[in-house]
């Protein structure tokens, strides 16, 4: 069986001592260059990893293409349409 799947990773990283909480660093190398910030520093880091995972693919709702032709179908009087 095939199943369609979508993984995606957002990381981001930073100083306690340079920034406190906020993220400084952003992309896929950030925990190696919070790890080495610490080597050189030796201030506390941090790293946070998300990482989503996404199953099978999202089929459109075809059955309203317009907003206004939903909104003047619904206006219409019972059985005529625009």
């Amino acid at each position: 069986m095939t199943r369609a799947t979508a993984t995606s990773r957002d990381l981001r990283a930073g100083c306690f001592t340079c920034h406190g909480s906020e993220a400084q660093w952003h992309g896929g190398n950030v925990q190696g260059i919070a790890a080495r910030h610490h080597d050189l520093t030796g201030h506390a880091t941090w790293c946070d990893v998300y990482m989503s995972v996404r199953y099978g693919t999202h089929t459109p709702d075809n059955r309203q293409i317009d907003i206004e032709d939903a909104i003047g179908a619904s206006a219409a009087p019972e059985g005529q349409h625009p």
